[in-house]
């Protein structure tokens, strides 16, 4: 399909606002009715020689990134269907919604460790290159650590 330029630029802008405003997709936002295909998209990006679309939907995949990390406190907070009434009238936990909102936390969070992997990551990765043997150091954040005492016992 053949898009115009007003065509194009309204498309942008729906594309746009749905993955910064409601931390969509890109696929999401291209499966909706009237839209290109992630391949013209794509084509658009690169055709655009002044660097504002690309400006535009990095801005909007880093504003989605913090929309992912929001949602994550939603589905933590909600307890609506945490628990049920049995047959007699017994309060039960409902395994099944807490293993999903479990499921959907999880899933977020690994997607913002690979997204903005400096703000949402749990390790950081150091890398001495000096002389002849490359020394790899990874660090993972633990508060216990913070309070080790020194060889003078200062903490």
């Amino acid at each position: 399909m053949r898009y115009s330029l007003e065509e194009r630029e309204i498309i942008f802008k729906r594309i746009i606002d749905n993955i910064s405003l409601n931390g969509f997709s890109l696929l999401k936002c291209l499966r909706e009715k009237d839209m290109p295909t992630r391949e013209t998209f794509y084509k658009w990006l690169k055709e655009d020689k002044t660097g504002v679309l690309s400006d535009n939907y990095a801005r909007a995949t880093e504003d989605r990134a913090d929309h992912i990390f929001e949602e994550i406190i939603v589905i933590a907070d909600d307890q609506e269907g945490d628990t049920y009434e049995d047959k007699d009238g017994n309060e039960k936990e409902n395994k099944n919604v807490i293993n999903r909102a479990r499921l959907r936390v999880d899933a977020r969070k690994w997607v913002l460790s690979r997204m903005k992997p400096k703000k949402y990551g749990d390790r950081l990765t150091n890398i001495h290159e000096g002389g002849d043997n490359p020394v790899k150091i990874n660090a993972i954040f633990n508060t216990d650590l913070l309070n080790v005492p020194t060889d003078d016992g200062v903490k």
